[in-house]
């Protein structure tokens, strides 16, 4: 009777060392899931604001025409898509956030987000262990972007 106790007195202070681990694995597998949802909810706006924006008829435009067409609907594509993404990425501003480049002689749509107080504003709040710090530790921003050659 006697070594029965022990043995459950054992169990129970193996779980009680154990268990704040085991929360806090599944916990940062949860906020580092969110986090990288809503990186690719980002990336996924960004994309289809490119590709959105190189569906155009290029023969009636030439030159400036035709960059300046491009630029103005990709930036109107991810206001739009920007809009349609959950409430806690609804801040990122999308106006002005796809414009040309030139890369080695060649013109490109570059459009960019970037969610820039992720550390101090995330999606799921991180916990705070005084010393210890926060956990999980979360990226200072997210960025997403795109680029395509037209």
């Amino acid at each position: 009777m006697r070594k029965r106790q022990k043995i459950v007195g054992a169990v129970a202070l193996e779980f009680l060392m154990l268990f704040p681990f085991v929360v806090a694995m599944l916990y940062g597998a949860a906020v580092y899931g969110l986090t990288f949802f809503a990186q690719y909810r980002m990336q996924d706006a960004v994309d289809n604001a490119v590709s959105t924006a190189l569906y155009i008829d290029r023969s009636a435009l030439q030159g400036a025409a035709l960059a300046t067409s491009v630029t103005q609907r990709a930036n109107t594509a991810l206001t739009g898509l920007v809009a349609e993404l959950p409430p806690s990425l609804r801040d990122l501003n999308a106006d002005g956030a796809c414009n040309m480049e030139t890369v080695g002689g060649i013109e490109m749509l570059h459009c960019r987000l970037v969610y820039p107080n992720y550390q101090t504003n995330p999606v799921v709040p991180a916990l705070s262990f005084g010393m210890l710090g926060e956990f999980p530790p979360l990226p200072d921003r997210l960025d997403a972007e795109a680029r395509a050659a037209f």
